[in-house]
């Protein structure tokens, strides 16, 4: 169980989506990244960081600079975490080593002033969404990812756009609600019950990203609160924090480009919007 240094920090974001079309958010994330590391600082990184990862065989400009905007973080004294999202699931060990991270499973687990904190992604929390349910559970496989990896780099390249392409057809034709942490799930998972059958603990905290609800539950069943720019507290017992997704180069209107969550070893937090 990682826990967080009595004088650092803890910083968490995800979903950013990086690739060679969204430029000013890959400089918004290397400002950011610089703005926040330094000694006893932890950064963890919860999932689509990239759009979409080929392989570790595969390079751009994009992916050259997020490493040496992680490594420049790690020169500065931070401890780097990297979770799986559903689009960069292919990212391995090849590419950890040269950016400065550690893989971490998922979910992973933070102790926090006596209080158990849930990371995840959040994509196994959707459990109505079963199609995708479907695909994540053949997608994760090592045989099915040797397989795929075995092929050659430019017919994965033509895979993944084929798998976009079906995804956001999927999503336009389904019910934006079975996009979402399905309740009956989050609160399995609250008593120790993960999605895929696993006992793995109780949890005081859900902290994840993903859905792209950026938003704070108190409970289970109360109503979702985040301040336009930051919302700040103690952590509590039941609180389910949704991280927001990333987007300065077209962002919707009255949603947030991004922001991170800040959190302390005393269990004091702040999220943070970047409007």
């Amino acid at each position: 169980m990682i826990e967080i240094p009595q004088q650092g920090a803890a910083f968490f974001a995800s979903d950013l989506h990086l690739s060679e079309h969204t430029q000013k958010t890959l400089e918004a994330f290397e400002n950011w990244l610089a703005s926040v590391a330094q000694e006893n600082t932890l950064i963890f990184l919860l999932g689509d960081l990239f759009e979409v990862w080929y392989g570790d065989d595969y390079s751009d400009s994009t992916s050259k600079r997020v490493i040496e905007a992680l490594q420049s973080a790690k020169s500065a004294g931070s401890t780097l975490y990297f979770m799986h999202g559903n689009r960069d699931f292919l990212l391995g060990e090849q590419f950890a080593e040269a950016a400065g991270f550690e893989i971490l499973p998922d979910p992973e687990f933070l102790l926090v002033n006596h209080r158990v904190v849930l990371i995840t992604h959040g994509d196994q929390l959707c459990t109505d969404d079963k199609a995708y349910q479907k695909f994540r559970l053949q997608s994760r496989d090592e045989k099915w990812q040797a397989n795929l990896l075995s092929m050659p780099l430019e017919k994965r390249i033509e895979m993944a756009k084929t798998i976009r392409s079906e995804s956001k057809i999927h999503k336009a034709n389904s019910a934006m609600s079975i996009m979402d942490a399905n309740l009956q799930t989050v609160a399995e998972t609250f008593k120790g019950h993960w999605p895929d059958g696993y006992y793995i603990g109780k949890s005081d905290v859900i902290l994840h990203g993903h859905t792209h609800r950026c938003a704070i539950h108190n409970t289970l069943n109360s109503p979702a609160t985040a301040a336009p720019e930051s919302a700040q507290g103690q952590l509590q017992t039941g609180q389910r924090i949704v991280l927001p997704d990333w987007n300065f180069d077209e962002p919707e209107k009255n949603r947030p480009k991004g922001g991170f969550m800040k959190l302390q070893n005393s269990g004091e937090f702040s999220l943070t919007l970047f409007n």
